[in-house]
């Protein structure tokens, strides 16, 4: 009969530890592991948002590396040379670029027409557009043509013209 009350004391005793200790525990382990992930996931984000930012920052970089020119001129020959390096590759014809001296806060204006197929017309306004070139698109026009598309585009760099 005293095996009993010990035996039930000791089952009451492990119930009570088990509420006192164990779940309690269980819960800070639950909490602990939602912060951990929430924390894992903004470095994730803060990482990916840090990539995006440095990479911007390199394109910033290049675009006033290559343009960074003495003369007004020399800004000209600077972006020219960049847009003629972005139509080596490209599947048009009938190119005609002009690059002219921009009034502030301009530093040239980029005037360019092209005919070709869809895809590759638009894919050269993409490069165009990239930041290594220093250009900014300020309007794209296509056109339809026979057999092929239109590109009209006007673009400027930004920088005081000096």
């Amino acid at each position: 009969m005293i095996a009993r009350w010990i035996a039930a004391a000791l089952l009451v005793s492990a119930v009570v530890l088990y509420a006192a200790v164990a779940v309690p525990t269980q819960r800070q382990a639950a909490a602990a592991a939602d912060e951990y992930r929430r924390a894992r996931d903004e470095a994730r984000d803060i990482r990916t948002r840090l990539a995006r930012l440095e990479r911007r920052d390199a394109a910033h970089t290049r675009a006033a590396t290559a343009l960074a020119a003495a003369t007004p001129g020399d800004t000209v020959r600077a972006v020219r040379r960049s847009v003629v390096q972005t139509l080596q590759n490209a599947g048009v014809s009938g190119v005609r670029l002009s690059v002219l001296p921009g009034r502030p806060p301009y530093a040239a204006r980029v005037r360019l027409s092209a005919t070709g197929p869809y895809s590759e017309v638009m894919a050269l306004a993409g490069r165009i557009s990239r930041p290594e070139t220093g250009v900014v698109l300020e309007r794209v026009r296509l056109s339809p043509r026979p057999g092929a598309v239109a590109l009209d585009l006007d673009g400027v760099t930004l920088g005081p013209a000096q």
